[in-house]
């Protein structure tokens, strides 16, 4: 029996085994056990964010933690609720398990990264294993997916997009397994795709994936004539078990977004770049208007093969053929009208910016085309009808078109360069072109085989889109050797860094650039898209007055020195991550972290009038709290003689702790950001939290001695999304379970 079945999988283990075989040689330089051969993924956002936060992840999560709050970045920030930063990513997790204690480092991300390439050509694989007739056509489809311009290009550093595109095979897979055969299973498998694409936390591509995976269901649905109930009930599974799963990212994540500068701040104008219309001949011609990547490239037999199979009629190929035009125009953003009609009829669309990033279903679409032009083709070498010899002869024509313009396209590059008999920066335009003339004659080539040899052939497209494909991709600018790559941590002033317990802050503008996470110093700056609106505005207070209201200690200034209003002295002069110089200072007298007030100015519900009574040197901010509304306690107006904080502990941080002694009403004021999910008590007993300062937290303390506080971090949204990802999740392996349990009474029966 076990040999019966091997037998009848041969050829897909042997695929299988294939695609692990290429992806370690694509990546092999990441696992090169050969220092000097070595490379690392280039620095920049893969650094930062995507690594310092990961890295602060796995710290937590060794402590026994689950980090739901960053206090290093914006004077803390929400980081469960952040999109990108894959808290609750099941994948993400098993990383950091294999890491071990203490074991995340660089090649640890990379190596997730890596990971996930494989998996996308699996997963690729699979989808036109099941929609395909032949193993080798379902191979290259899945080569020219995972590894064609947009995976390899700079979604690789961009660990997030990387991450998501990786499921859109699985979510498609699940939709043609619903609408043609076990329509409950193939929804759920759907919505587990779309599930962990939403827990990735890099929505665009999840919206991406849900429209196309909706109008696949509608084109499925037709061809095995479903109604449209079937259908809908089918969309409604999937988009539950998606949504449910992705819960305990999306809910809070969504909370998240209202409250941010990003969401308040972006229209149309910022929201609506995209590729300029030439870079649309990268799918041509890769590289050729720069290093950096080509999105459409999926090689040049994938490139001629897709276009012949939109030569043939048919309803999928008329609906791939569809679904690429409407991305590659979409991904023009405002440069073409498509992005406008989306922008005002489709929900979604006006959430996000760079609509380049619709060049994944582009890529799709080009492979999938590509893919089942070949499958025609290995089905059609034998047969001699009119229409497969008409087939046949369309793509022998365009191949020879094809390689007539890159040969024009090559004389034109090369003659000036021949007659000056010197080798200048034209050669970085003349080298792509020349080299994807070579494999255009390749192809030529491979098609007059074909017609002449077509089982001799098969083998060799693999061949040749691999040979294409790796010499591309690779060489996108995502890969530094690891001798020459920078290092992300640079020496720093002992003095910033907090030791554990966080009490105060450092303006890291001259000298942190963004990567406080990386570093654990406490900066009241970020480098992530989502930034509190409250606390955005806040920079736009005098300097001296959101350093006093942010328990700023520490200044890392370039180019300018502290107000002539703020005592500091200079600790020193250092580099920063690029090189340029910056002067360390200590704030002599820093406002607390936690500190008491006994008088207030009100700005009648208004953040902005707030804002103006703050920036009022007359308002001693030391003695005075600015509220948006009158405390729920009457104020003295005057510091009594008792008045004091004790055993202030970052225990968390997600939770903070200290005693608190005041001899009349007080204004608790903390340098925390005002956040949906704190809350208060003290000796036990709730207490409200109030705004303060615009944006900061402030608790109502009454009189006593010996009061012991808490503020503590725990989001009940966070609670109601971990709670429906649970139950879906549940759902899921129980329906699991019991299908396998009929799958198996039924193999019993027969």
């Amino acid at each position: 029996m076990a040999l019966a079945k091997f037998r009848a999988h041969r050829l897909d283990i042997f695929a299988v085994a294939a695609l692990c075989a290429l992806w370690g040689l694509f990546f092999w330089r990441l696992l090169t056990p050969v220092a000097a051969d070595r490379m690392t993924f280039a620095p920049g956002d893969f650094i930062t964010p995507f690594f310092a936060l990961s890295d602060y992840q796995a710290e937590r999560v060794w402590q026994g933690q689950i980090p739901l709050w960053n206090p290093y970045q914006s004077a803390g920030m929400p980081l469960a609720a952040d999109l990108e930063r894959m808290v609750w990513y099941p994948p993400r997790w098993i990383a950091i398990w294999l890491a071990g204690p203490g074991g995340w480092k660089l090649e640890s991300l990379e190596m997730e990264v890596a990971a996930h390439y494989l998996i996308a050509s699996l997963l690729a694989y699979a989808f036109f294993r099941r929609t395909l007739r032949h193993r080798l056509a379902a191979l290259a489809g899945a080569l020219m997916f995972a590894y064609g311009g947009y995976l390899t290009g700079y979604p690789m550093l961009q660990v997030s997009i990387a991450e998501t595109a990786t499921w859109l095979p699985l979510v498609l897979l699940g939709i043609h397994i619903s609408a043609t055969g076990n329509g409950a299973g193939g929804a759920a498998l759907a919505g587990l795709g779309l599930g962990l694409s939403l827990l990735v936390g890099f929505p665009q591509n999840t919206l991406l994936t849900g429209y196309l995976a909706l109008a696949y269901l509608i084109l499925c649905g037709r061809q095995n004539r479903l109604g449209w109930l079937p259908v809908g009930w089918r969309a409604a599974l999937t988009g539950i078990v998606g949504a449910g799963l992705g819960a305990a990212q999306v809910l809070p994540a969504f909370e998240f977004m209202l409250l941010s500068s990003r969401t308040l701040a972006y229209h149309y104008a910022d929201k609506s770049s995209g590729f300029l219309p030439v870079e649309l001949l990268q799918a041509v011609w890769p590289g050729s208007m720069g290093p950096s990547y080509a999105p459409l490239y999926i090689g040049v037999a994938g490139l001629i093969l897709a276009a012949g199979a939109l030569t043939r009629p048919g309803a999928t190929r008329l609906f791939w053929g569809g679904a690429l035009a409407v991305s590659a125009l979409l991904a023009l953003g405002r440069g073409s009208i498509v992005y406008d009609a989306l922008y005002l009829v489709a929900p979604g669309f006006n959430l996000f910016r760079q609509q380049e990033r619709a060049a994944l279903l582009a890529a799709w679409s080009l492979a999938l085309l590509a893919a089942s032009q070949l499958d025609w083709l290995f089905s059609a070498g034998a047969d001699s009808s009119d229409d497969a010899k008409q087939g046949r002869r369309r793509l022998a024509w365009l191949a020879l078109a094809h390689l007539t313009v890159c040969v024009v396209a090559v004389m034109i590059i090369a003659a000036p360069l021949l007659q000056q008999g010197t080798l200048n920066a034209a050669t970085a335009a003349a080298n792509p072109v020349t080299l994807v003339a070579v494999f255009s004659l390749l192809m030529n080539g491979w098609i007059m085989l074909h017609a002449e040899r077509p089982i001799l052939a098969r083998g060799l497209i693999i061949a040749l889109i691999v040979i294409d494909l790796f010499s591309f991709s690779p060489r996108w600018g995502n890969f530094v050797p690891q001798s020459d790559s920078a290092q992300p941590i640079t020496p720093q002033p002992e003095a910033l860094r907090s030791p554990g317990s966080i009490t105060w802050h450092v303006d890291g503008s001259g000298g942190v650039q963004g990567r406080s996470t990386l570093y654990r110093i406490p900066d009241i700056y970020g480098n992530t898209p989502l930034q509190l609106e409250s606390t955005t505005q806040l920079y736009t207070l005098p300097v001296d007055r959101f350093w006093e209201l942010l328990s700023v200690r520490y200044l890392t200034l370039a180019g300018t020195l502290p107000p002539d209003t703020v005592s500091a002295t200079a600790l020193g002069t250092y580099a920063n991550y690029d090189g340029a110089e910056y002067i360390s200072f200590e704030i002599q007298d820093p406002r607390p972290f936690a500190w008491l007030v006994y008088d207030f100015r009100e700005a009648s519900g208004s953040p902005d009038f707030a804002r103006q009574i703050i920036a009022d040197p007359r308002i001693n901010l030391r003695e005075i709290a600015v509220t948006l509304y009158p405390p729920p306690l009457a104020l003295p107006g005057q510091r009594p003689a008792l008045s004091a904080i004790s055993d202030f502990r970052m225990v968390t941080p997600e939770r903070i702790e200290m005693m608190v002694s005041t001899g009349d009403n007080a204004l608790l004021t903390l340098a925390l950001p005002k956040y949906p999910g704190w809350r208060a008590t003290i000796n036990g007993q709730p207490a409200p939290i109030i705004d303060a300062y615009a944006g900061l937290t402030a608790v109502p303390i009454p009189a006593g001695e010996n009061q012991k506080v808490v503020v503590e971090f725990f989001p009940i949204i966070q609670v109601v999304g971990g709670a429906l990802s649970a139950l879906s999740v549940s759902g899921l392996i129980g329906y699991a379970l019991i299908a396998g349990r009929r799958k198996s009474e039924g193999r019993a029966s027969d």
